[in-house]
């Protein structure tokens, strides 16, 4: 038995989730993994109580994501869209624990996207702070960890390392904040993966593992080898995941800029990344 647990997002199949995509968490329990990943993007469609059902029914455990949007960002200059923000991830942290899910993790300090005209202010971090203090303190009640996911320069302004992550997390000051790295941004604004996966560690809520040009693990150019030892060295036996965007919708495609075959298929994808991470992980943490 492994000491990590694989989860796979759902949008490696669909570009929104609903009652109508239950079946995605059978199938993703077919394919070998431990947990699958629901995106909360589109919450008025999430039904909380039949994904606990399903997912109690073919025993596979919950995840969940989200990456918020302009009329959701905590750094806004405007006050009402900030506080907008706040509600929205409130609601996303209950939807979570309501499917018995323990994490809520992210593009959650900014709308993802977003570019301003200048660099960063102490303001832009001081709001993501104190909005992200106020879902974390509410998500204690629920037993619900908060996730920090750094994403590279073309997609956020405000967390592109794990450091900096870090430096939000010291910021919000909560015990239930953790930090989720993606080796597909990793590639991009780290100097490598063993430093930054190592400094994280005592943090890690969840750990995308995607590929340098998001296509099958091991088939880029990213170090996994060192992320894994990374992990072994702190003993880490939390969530990882696999993410796909190559069956997704156009709107999807232009979103993660996915504008080629790098693929057969999802499954393909899936399968075969998850059979080169767990002959990693068999070789290097045991």
């Amino acid at each position: 038995m492994g000491k990590l647990r694989y989860s796979v997002h759902a949008y490696a199949w669909t570009t929104s989730w609903s009652n109508e995509t239950l079946n995605l968490i059978n199938h993703a329990k077919s394919l070998g993994f431990d947990l699958i990943e629901i995106p909360l993007m589109e919450i008025e469609k999430v039904d909380p109580a039949a994904i606990k059902r399903r997912a109690e029914e073919v025993n596979i455990g919950v995840i969940t994501s989200v990456a918020c949007s302009e009329p959701r960002d905590l750094t806004a200059d405007s006050e009402a869209v900030r506080k907008h923000g706040v509600e929205y991830l409130k609601q996303c942290v209950k939807a979570a624990a309501d499917m018995d899910a323990q994490v809520v993790t992210g593009v959650i300090y900014s709308a993802i996207g977003r570019k301003i005209d200048s660099m960063p202010t102490q303001q832009h971090w001081d709001w993501a702070a104190k909005g992200l203090k106020e879902v974390a303190r509410y998500a204690q009640d629920f037993d619900v960890t908060v996730g920090l996911e750094p994403v590279n320069r073309y997609e956020t302004f405000l967390i592109n390392t794990c450091a900096q992550a870090l430096q939000l997390r010291d910021m919000i000051d909560e015990p239930n904040v953790g930090i989720h790295p993606d080796a597909y941004h990793m590639n991009i604004e780290e100097e490598d993966f063993y430093s930054p996966t190592k400094l994280a560690a005592p943090y890690i809520c969840h750990y995308h593992l995607s590929e340098s040009h998001r296509g099958v693990p091991g088939q880029g150019t990213v170090d996994w080898a060192s992320i894994y030892r990374a992990l072994a060295d702190c003993g880490y036996e939390g969530v990882v995941g696999l993410e796909s965007f190559i069956e997704s919708s156009e709107a999807m495609r232009a979103a993660t800029c996915v504008w080629r075959q790098i693929a057969p298929s999802s499954d393909y994808l899936l399968s075969e990344g998850l059979k080169y991470l767990k002959g990693l992980e068999a070789e290097i943490m045991h």
